[in-house]
């Protein structure tokens, strides 16, 4: 109100250490004194009253003070009469007193200037202390005891003193903020008192003027667009302040944006345009969005944060209570309007009057209440309406209103009418009017829509029902019976096409359609209306039958309704009234039939899914045994083929070592040719889908398998801890036993010389049917707190580390090998994909295999823990998702 918009300058937090109406407070220690008002300066200066005997130590003391301290004045007397009467003249802000002197001590004037002048900061300086006087001291309640001593003594007395004079300020600041916030409450309370928004403004003037001491203020009240000033304090004239719109200045900005402004220096500001010349400083704080309140002085700096905080208190406060008077006006207005519309609206009203004891008097009934529930005011009291129109069972919902905030209640209620029991609505609206409390019960029927709401959740409860039938024919019948029993259809029907015939063949059709019109033949084109809504694919609705030409007859039935299931079929539905289906009927049986079509969806590919199973098990059962045939006819001659080697062998002299070179190379291709026969089997048989899992120990189940194979010169880290997984234990055992192998034969040395995956030609060698080197249960294991290691057998660092670990999702196998040699890892669990000249491919096709069994997800690549010299990732690893 007072000033137009500056730069964002004008909006700052520096302080003031100035007066109104004659304040002082005391400023920081470096500019002590100054003390800065509307009218300028003035130099009230603290005084420190130094009393001791000797004069010489009194003049010390105090060129002591003033040399350290700014912005202090000293006085010094030789005797504690002396300072009695300096301490009555004028006031002291601070004694600096000698204990020890010929009329009396210093804790003797201490008693005297505490019971005559009050709580003045007292310390004690004395040359002849001890503990007996430091303890009396404390004890009588002294502000600081020091002993004199040296520079050093001088330089602590200025600090204890400039202490003593800080905390008697901020004490004094403390009493002056508990002042202001007592009153400040004592304004809140008294607003709630107030009836008006303009009285409410003129309270703010009035405790701002009082309480917070502001000599110039104003409030301004919004209007539309506009910010009008609304009351002035004695300070403030007519010619000091305009309108303004919503937006312009810092009155149209506090409003608008609802937006404390603080002011410093008026004319540091290039586009600060006061309406008033000698205004300099000044806040803007805004009260809700009901308007502003403006503090403005013809000084600079003459406001700091706690003057907004305060202003920011009333103003909250001034904000509430208009609030509140607004509300109280809008349910005044609330209160006429229900009075005028009482009688004319349509729906049931019964008003209420409730006297301060909560007794209950049926004040009023409309016509739409009499005529309803049969009653009316005048006729019967308030409990004779409560029995008639509320079942048994059922309680009234109305609180004792004379001991409530008076908040309206709205709830669903059942109520009995002339034509049974109902369902409503009911808003009870409390107003006030003198001493007693009126209550509006204004009920609005819902019954219909309770109906539907029931008629939805049975629909709901059916479709659950359709959904784990067993096929086609179930659901039709369930949706038969459902379209008679839950929508009260009285004759129902589905008809399913059959692409065999093209016709839509009756699938389930009610006893009740079969009494009026007998068994049904199959629709086809041109049969009507039944299957034109199937070719059109929409909802026929016919009235009345009687004046439909149709190509078949409908017996006794006069309303019709047919309801499209999509390329299923149809649901026809009759009625032997004319205009049966309203449309709230034909909704509800859209309903049904979009369900309908779901389930017969899902039973369509449930028995799709149900047929793949079946084909898939006839495959499967084809290629176990399959598989092992071909394992019995191939492992028998097999057998025999070593048996005569064996033979031979015995038949070869000891020296002919080229010959048994020879016969060793045909019993490894024996042993690779049984590994095959054993890999094929198993591809055949880990394939089928795990029906029933149990929780496995990762752990457990990896040292099961690291004994059944070949690991000399290998070892297993086992990190899982107490992870489990829900697994086949034999097929994840299996499975844990070809990742080894894989690892172990591709991975170790021989002879000091790692063996790639690309050389596996002597992988025989290390054969998995070799029991030589398997762990048992006196094999070296290293326990940890989280896992498990087991050693190679060799003496000596292993060749290759096989570690087994945890997934946030699952878990991974993982080793320190030699990688995947040029073999894509995605490519290398396909089936006879292998980077040796004589693997068969199958290891780790296995492993998928069990993997999709499972329904994990498995992801391969390389990167172990160590690297190659050149730097390149080395190692394979595995990692399974579990989790679905």
């Amino acid at each position: 109100m007072v000033a137009r918009p500056g730069s964002d300058s004008e909006e700052s937090t520096g302080g003031r250490d100035g007066s109104r109406n004659e304040r002082t407070t005391r400023p920081a220690s470096d500019a002590r004194g100054a003390v800065v008002t509307d009218g300028g300066t003035a130099d009230r200066r603290e005084v420190v009253l130094v009393v001791d005997d000797e004069p010489g130590a009194a003049d010390l003391a105090a060129t002591y003070l003033e040399r350290l301290l700014d912005g202090i004045e000293t006085i010094t007397v030789t005797s504690p009469t002396a300072a009695l009467e300096r301490l009555r003249e004028r006031p002291i802000d601070c004694v600096v007193s000698d204990h020890d002197m010929p009329e009396s001590t210093g804790l003797e004037l201490l008693e005297t200037v505490r019971s005559e002048i009050g709580e003045v900061p007292f310390l004690l300086f004395t040359g002849k202390g001890s503990e007996e006087i430091a303890s009396e001291a404390i004890s009588a309640g002294v502000t600081d005891y020091l002993q004199k001593g040296g520079a050093d003594g001088y330089e602590m007395l200025a600090n204890r003193v400039d202490n003593a004079l800080s905390r008697r300020q901020a004490e004094s600041d403390l009493r002056e903020v508990n002042r202001k916030v007592t009153a400040i409450h004592d304004f809140a309370t008294e607003l709630s008192c107030v009836d008006t928004v303009e009285e409410v403004f003129e309270r703010v003037i009035d405790v701002a003027s009082e309480v917070l001491e502001f000599d110039r203020c104003l409030t301004a009240r919004r209007e539309g667009e506009y910010v009008h000033p609304a009351a002035l304090s004695e300070g403030v004239t007519e010619d000091d302040v305009r309108r303004f719109e919503l937006g312009e200045g810092i009155a149209g900005r506090t409003v608008a944006e609802e937006r404390t402004f603080l002011v410093e220096e008026v004319e540091r500001s290039p586009d600060a345009d006061p309406v008033a010349d000698d205004i300099e400083s000044a806040i803007s704080v805004p009260i809700g969005g009901y308007g502003n309140f403006q503090a403005i002085s013809s000084g600079r700096a003459t406001f700091d944060e706690r003057d907004v905080e305060f202003a920011e208190l009333v103003t909250a406060h001034a904000a509430e209570a208009m609030e509140q008077i607004e509300t109280e006006g809008a349910l005044r207005a609330e209160r006429d309007r229900l009075a005028a519309l009482f009688d004319n609206v349509p729906s049931p009203v019964a008003r209420l009057a409730i006297d301060g004891s909560g007794a209950r008097t049926l004040d009023a009934t409309n016509d739409a209440f009499e005529s309803t529930f049969g009653c009316a005011a005048g006729e019967v009291t308030y409990e004779e309406m409560c029995a008639r129109i509320v079942p048994d069972g059922v309680d009234s919902i109305e609180p004792d209103w004379s001991d409530t905030d008076l908040d309206p209640i709205r709830t669903e209620v059942e109520r009995r009418t002339s034509s049974g029991v109902r369902d409503f609505i009911l808003n009870a609206i409390p107003t006030e009017r003198d001493d007693e409390v009126l209550l509006h019960l204004v009920y609005a029927d819902i019954d219909e829509q309770k109906r539907i709401e029931r008629t939805l959740r049975r629909l709901h409860e059916a479709t659950r029902e359709m959904f784990s039938g067993e096929g086609r024919e179930t659901v039709a019948e369930i949706a038969t019976r459902t379209a008679i029993d839950t929508l009260g259809f009285p004759a129902s029907g589905i008809r399913l096409y059959d692409p065999d015939s093209g016709t839509l063949r009756p699938t389930a059709i009610s006893e009740e359609a079969t009494a009026v019109f007998g068994e049904r033949p199959p629709f086809g084109p041109g049969d009507g209306l039944v299957w034109d809504a199937y070719d059109r694919d929409e909802t026929v609705v016919v009235d009345d039958l009687r004046n439909e030409e149709t190509s078949v007859g409908y017996g006794d039935l006069r309303s019709l309704l047919v309801v499209s299931l999509g390329g299923h079929g149809v649901m026809p539905l009759g009625s032997p009234d004319p205009n049966f289906f309203d449309d709230t009927g034909v909704q509800l049986a859209r309903v049904l039939a979009a369900n309908v079509t779901t389930a017969l969806d899902r039973a369509e590919r449930t028995e799709q899914l149900r047929e793949r199973d079946a084909a898939l098990q006839r495959e499967l059962d084809r290629l176990e045994k399959f598989a092992g045939v071909v394992s019995h006819d191939l492992r028998n001659p097999l057998t025999v083929a070593s048996g005569r080697v064996e033979l031979l062998r015995a038949l070869i002299d000891d020296d002919a070592d080229e010959v048994h070179e020879q016969i060793d190379r045909i019993e490894n291709a024996h042993a690779r040719m049984g590994e095959l026969i054993d890999d094929l089997l198993a591809l055949a048989r880990e394939g089928r889908t795990v029906d029933e899992p149990e929780p496995v120990a990762l752990a457990d189940a990896a040292r099961e398998a690291w004994r059944t194979v070949d690991t000399d010169g290998v070892a297993l880290e086992v990190e899982t801890g107490n992870a489990t997984v829900h697994a086949d234990p034999e097929r994840l055992r299996t499975m844990f036993e070809n990742l080894f192998r894989n690892s172990v034969e591709h991975g170790r040395s021989r002879d000091g010389v790692a063996v790639s995956r690309d050389d596996e030609n002597s992988s025989s060698e290390f054969s998995n049917h070799s029991t030589s080197s398997r762990p048992t249960a006196d094999d070296s294991v290293e326990h940890g707190s989280t896992g498990s290691r087991i050693s190679p057998e060799s003496d000596g660092d292993p060749d290759v580390t096989v570690t087994v670990g945890p997934l946030p999702d699952g878990f991974f196998v993982a080793d320190d090998g030699p990688g995947f040699d040029g073999v894509d890892p995605d490519q290398a669990m396909e089936y006879g994909v292998s980077s040796a000249d004589h693997g068969s491919g199958l290891g780790l096709a296995i492993v998928r295999e069990i993997s999709d069994a499972h329904g994990w997800r498995i992801a391969v690549g390389e990167g172990g823990d160590d690297a190659d010299e050149n730097g390149n990732e080395s190692g394979a690893r595995f990692e399974f998702r579990t989790d679905g």
